[in-house]
């Protein structure tokens, strides 16, 4: 394990580490792998395929040129949600006051307490409109 030059010999959550193993570069090509979790058995925090997120939408929308107003959540809407290193791309599948169940297109592994954030698509880049936690 390293970081920057400097070898480690354990790291803690907070930092990025380069994981020196005998895969095939194959299936590492492209940095596929960037963005996962490692640990022990046992140890790591759930694999989650769809979850409940409760949310904090933002008044505006983050990155746009125009003073865009967040617009609430829809049914069947895909969102770009970022978890710690990992990004998938949810669709909404149910919507409750102040929170959306979504089933994810590519699984994350997170605690409930991991701050997610959430995009949606404006023109053709994915806009930061909020932010939330499994519920």
């Amino acid at each position: 394990m390293k970081t920057g030059n400097v070898e480690l010999q354990e790291t803690h959550p907070g930092g990025s580490i380069g994981v020196q193993t005998s895969l095939d570069p194959f299936y590492v090509k492209s940095d596929s792998l960037t963005g996962n979790v490692v640990g022990l058995p046992g140890e790591l925090p759930p694999v989650w395929e769809e979850f409940s997120v409760g949310t904090k939408l933002l008044e505006r929308v983050v990155g746009a040129k125009e003073e865009l107003k967040v617009e609430p959540i829809k049914k069947l809407e895909p969102l770009m949600l970022n978890v710690n290193a990992a990004a998938t791309v949810g669709v909404v599948t149910e919507i409750k006051k102040n929170q959306f169940h979504v089933k994810l297109k590519i699984p994350v592994c997170c605690s409930k307490e991991d701050r997610i954030t959430i995009s949606r698509m404006i023109g053709n880049r994915w806009r930061l409109i909020g932010y939330g936690m499994i519920v």
